[in-house]
């Protein structure tokens, strides 16, 4: 239940930011694009992590390592996100410092 109710706490968190920073221009195309991009985002990565414990296993007599590739997967990506979030904490920090104008697709000149 805790699970679900997380799960639902970000969805609904992503779905505001969407709301927030989306160009009323636009109606609900732009709104929608940043939904399919922040879905695509979500999803692949459990397949990706799924086929990697499979390949990375390796319970076989000719082995020389014995081991269960879940444990191999959870200190790979242990090492990929602290590196992602090293790389691009800069530019996170930039994009949370801009205003919801700056979000928009069509600015308005100010005379």
């Amino acid at each position: 239940a805790a699970a679900a109710a997380t799960s639902e706490l970000m969805f609904v968190s992503q779905m505001a930011f969407f709301a927030h920073v989306s160009d009323p221009a636009f109606g609900g195309t732009y709104m929608t694009l940043l939904n399919t991009m922040g879905n695509l985002g979500g999803r692949w990565p459990p397949t990706a992590a799924f086929f990697l414990v499979d390949v990375l296993s390796c319970q076989t007599e000719s082995c020389w390592l014995q081991m269960d590739g879940f444990y191999s997967v959870t200190i790979l990506c242990a090492v990929l996100g602290v590196l992602w979030l090293l790389g691009t904490k800069q530019m996170i920090q930039n994009l949370q410092e801009k205003s919801p104008s700056e979000w928009k697709l069509h600015h308005e000149h100010s005379e």
